[in-house]
């Protein structure tokens, strides 16, 4: 089983984490009646997002993927 390694979290809000081979996931909490998550790979445009800019990237990128989830619910692993 693939050790996975959590890098940062906002609790009810999202998470990143990175696996043994590097990629990062990103894992949104989404809904309001209803809650659940939405958890997909990170991009390479993604990642110096992530490496350039930290939370605040992060931040933005949920509040993208609440406002357009059909976007990332493709991208699931």
């Amino acid at each position: 089983m693939m050790e996975i390694q959590k890098i940062f979290e906002r609790t009810w809000d999202f998470m990143l984490t990175c696996d043994e081979t590097g990629q990062y996931y990103f894992d949104v909490v989404c809904g309001t009646v209803a809650i659940y998550t939405i958890e997909f790979p990170l991009n390479e445009t993604e990642v110096k997002g992530w490496e350039n800019e930290g939370e605040i990237f992060l931040q933005h990128l949920s509040y993208r993927v609440r406002d357009y989830p059909e976007e990332y619910l493709k991208r699931r692993k």
